[in-house]
């Protein structure tokens, strides 16, 4: 080899090398920093900016009612503190303790919005990108079930399956539980879990922490080893945001007419995949269904257009309110078939709190044996985590 060509070639084999290397130390600040006494330090390098600021849900946080299809919904928004610059232009902030929770922030410098480059971890809720965080402040607080624990670890993936009434390839997000892999002749049940407006077949994975729920559940004995089918709940959108060839951005304007019926036509398609595909127990005793907000509204609409498919129904600030037309004779015919468990969950501050008390009061002058559950709080991610560990400890008992 000719010297020239071997310095060139050394030469590129180090700027490789340099670019290689540029990749992997990050930022070399400590963000955020969980404190002995749980409260959480951040900080930002950002030496030229005006001001710095922190917003996150783990602050005092600032409430709205929007219109959303015709309901009157009360949204809460994260909070915003100023942060304080340091030495070498460093910002940081330290909160106050905090309980074990899933928390989410981020940054503003000079107002606009900045993820922090420190902290790996992070996720989408509808189109908005945020990093978070876990924090288990005793074993078995909130935080506790949404970590990951050294237990035996059950797997996720993304299927596709045809649907003939759709006329579509759609994407599912499956959770199967430790040992499925290992076990080819145990049958387990399913329990097939739907999002809420904006979100599609990643939401209850990613938001919802719905694998380490189970995983810790399981591993403690508090739930029975499940099957969790997380379909796409809009029936005009295949998949997740570039996991199908339709690129778009996700947004809110979802209404129950664009969602709901065309997924209660469909959703038999999903169950003829799942117990062609898996090796589930069949029968209405090992299906259950659940989901939050519209997917709470499509559940319901579900156990009444298919009264003998699902012996667990749970509604998470969600449920078809007893004055659309047909409803007493669907609800009457979901109760013959008897279901084992039909559970209601909402904040109380919710602003869809008034349809839930409607059903649960409905029910009960009809005696329809129905779950009530109150939490504190609105119509948040913090909410739902809460019904999905609750609601999952309670099936196929």
């Amino acid at each position: 080899m000719k010297k020239s060509t071997l310095v060139a070639a050394l030469l590129s084999l180090g700027i490789a090398a340099s670019a290689q290397q540029a990749l992997g130390p990050g930022s070399g600040i400590v963000s955020p920093e969980i404190n002995p006494d749980h409260t959480v330090t951040f900080r930002l390098r950002a030496p030229k900016a005006i001001t710095v600021q922190l917003t996150g849900d783990f602050l005092p946080t600032m409430k709205r009612t929007v219109n959303y299809s015709g309901r009157e919904m009360t949204m809460e928004s994260a909070g915003i503190v100023d942060m304080k610059e340091g030495q070498n232009g460093v910002w940081e902030y330290t909160s106050a303790p905090l309980e074990g929770e899933l928390y989410s922030y981020s940054f503003l410098v000079n107002g606009v919005r900045t993820m922090d480059p420190s902290n790996i971890y992070q996720n989408r809720d509808v189109a908005t990108w945020t990093n978070i965080f876990t924090l288990s402040a005793e074993k078995g607080d909130k935080g506790y079930w949404y970590e990951v624990h050294d237990v035996p670890h059950g797997s996720l993936s993304h299927v596709w399956y045809n649907s003939p009434t759709l006329k579509a390839q759609r994407r599912l997000t499956i959770y199967t539980p430790a040992g499925y892999e290992d076990n080819p002749k145990a049958k387990y049940p399913v329990f097939y879990l739907l999002h809420g407006s904006g979100g599609d077949e990643d939401a209850w994975s990613d938001l919802g922490r719905t694998a380490q729920i189970l995983d810790n559940l399981i591993a403690e004995g508090k739930a029975k080893p499940m099957i969790v089918v997380m379909p796409n709940g809009v029936y005009y959108n295949n998949a997740a945001p570039g996991a199908a060839v339709n690129m778009f951005q996700p947004t809110l304007t979802n209404s129950r007419s664009d969602s709901t019926v065309e997924i209660e036509d469909s959703f038999p398609d999903i169950i003829k995949f799942i117990e062609g595909h898996y090796r589930v127990a069949k029968g209405m005793y090992n299906r259950a269904v659940g989901g939050l907000s519209m997917g709470g509204r499509q559940s319901s609409a579900l156990s009444r257009r298919y009264p003998d498919m699902f012996g667990y129904v749970g509604m998470f600030s969600g449920v078809v309110p007893p004055d659309e037309d047909g409803f007493d004779e669907a609800l009457e015919a979901t109760f013959k078939a008897k279901p084992r468990l039909h559970w209601i969950g909402v904040g109380s501050a919710d602003g869809v709190k008034v349809n839930s008390l409607k059903l649960k009061e409905y029910c009960d002058a009809h005696g329809y044996p129905v779950t009530y559950y109150e939490s504190d709080g609105g119509h948040i991610w913090r909410n739902w985590r809460v019904y999905l560990t609750i609601f999952a400890q309670q099936l196929f008992k």
